[in-house]
């Protein structure tokens, strides 16, 4: 999935930020995140026969993928099926927004679609999507494939939340596509339902380091639940701003973009970051009450000094088992199971590396056990515990460091594979 937008000599501009991570348009010399107006709703789109003969679900299966962002509540983001064009439709600047099918697209470069799209203004006019003839008898999620380019088409770039949509790797196997719930509350501040009226609170502050504002750090709204509702990141002076957070309490944390997500992997404005490692920290002035219509500012996060520890992986396995296969993206688990968790990265250290699930429902039942690079023991998930993406906290000495969304309460099904690319 790649974006055509504008140049990338853009970065000493400060960019005002919502929930999630956007893509960017330059406009008279200062970076604004993309999206489409208001007047441009609903987003019309021409579709290639060629695609709904190939698709296994047929035209049904892009209609749930539209209906998937549609459903999100105080959005008004909505899509309009223009025609099903019974001729070759190809990718291109036209004013006209086309889905299409393409051969050998993305041939050696292990990506299975593409999302292109053009602003005037900041405002965008087209968006067009490309997918991978392949990738129709590859095994990885079509519906998924295809849900994550429209989160493109509106004007997302790739989340670093394990368990987003947005996250750039699309799943295997054929599980229901469900939308997180960093994916639901972005869309919901970027589309309110009324201009001018934003449903729930926002979230504002700074990420402070060694040497001032930091870029490109991620920060993350965590409610009661442990739940990771909304993501962002920092922009050049290390300020951040999240919309549309819920009524609840939380807390704030920020984490480096270090990986499993890197800049490289985001649109070109955020690519040329340096990216300065931190450990990750929390808001120290504590939880924070969030009620509708209110904005909450002065939030500022600190961090200092250098960080060893980077996890990269989790992994699950049957209880008491020391079988994992560790992944980089989000794993799934079912409430009232005790399982076998790990996790592995860099700075993995045996005897001291430990980690926490930040959810009350999921806790640890036995004690760390060590391989050659991760760390694993027993947790038991509540009976009770709700649906939703769950964060692991590593901690080693006194450094910590987060997967945010590692873990996935929902149903059952294999894990995440293949990159798209932007």
């Amino acid at each position: 999935m790649r974006t055509l937008l504008t140049s990338l000599a853009v970065l000493i501009f400060t960019l005002p930020l919502g929930a999630a991570t956007r893509l960017t348009a330059t406009v008279a010399g200062q970076v604004v995140p993309v999206e489409w107006a208001q007047s441009s709703l609903p987003i019309g789109y021409r579709v290639d026969q060629r695609l709904i003969n190939a698709l296994p679900g047929g035209a049904g299966m892009l209609d749930r993928a539209f209906a998937t962002w549609e459903s999100i509540p105080d959005s008004r983001a909505t899509f309009k099926q223009v025609a099903v064009e019974n001729r070759t439709l190809a990718a291109g600047q036209d004013g006209q927004s086309v889905i299409t099918i393409s051969d050998d697209l993305f041939a050696n470069q292990k990506a299975i679609a593409l999302t292109t799209t053009w602003d005037v203004g900041g405002k965008l006019v087209e968006s067009d999507i490309q997918l991978d003839a392949t990738m129709i008898t590859s095994g990885y999620n079509i519906q998924h494939a295809i849900t994550h380019e429209i989160g493109h088409m509106l004007g997302l770039d790739h989340s670093a939340s394990l368990s987003s949509i947005m996250y750039p790797y699309v799943a295997r196997g054929n599980d229901a596509v469900v939308l997180d719930s960093d994916d639901t509350t972005a869309i919901a501040g970027i589309y309110a339902e009324t201009d001018g009226k934003l449903a729930g609170g926002v979230l504002q502050g700074r990420v402070m380091g060694d040497g001032g504002g930091i870029f490109a750090a991620q920060v993350v709204a965590l409610n009661e639940r442990g739940e990771p509702i909304a993501t962002g990141l920092t922009d050049a002076s290390g300020e951040f701003t999240l919309k549309a957070i819920p009524e609840g309490k939380y807390r704030i944390y920020a984490e480096p973009l270090d990986g499993p997500v890197e800049v490289k992997q985001l649109s070109p404005y955020w690519r040329q970051v340096k990216v300065t490692p931190f450990p990750t920290e929390f808001y120290q002035g504590g939880t924070i009450d969030v009620q509708n219509g209110r904005v909450y500012g002065n939030l500022v996060v600190r961090s200092s000094g250098p960080v060893q520890v980077n996890p990269k992986w989790v992994g699950v396995s049957a209880s008491g088992s020391s079988d994992f296969k560790l992944v980089s993206t989000s794993a799934l688990i079912k409430a009232g199971q005790t399982m076998a968790l790990a996790v592995g990265g860099d700075g993995i250290v045996g005897g001291m590396t430990t980690f926490e699930v930040l959810s009350p429902s999921i806790k640890r039942v036995s004690d760390f056990r060590y391989s050659s690079n991760y760390v694993f023991a027993n947790y038991e998930i509540a009976a009770d515990a709700p649906a939703g993406a769950a964060v692991i906290m590593v901690a080693s000495g006194n450094q910590s460091a987060a997967l945010t969304g590692a873990l996935r309460v929902q149903g059952t099904g294999g894990g995440r594979g293949r990159a798209v690319r932007r």
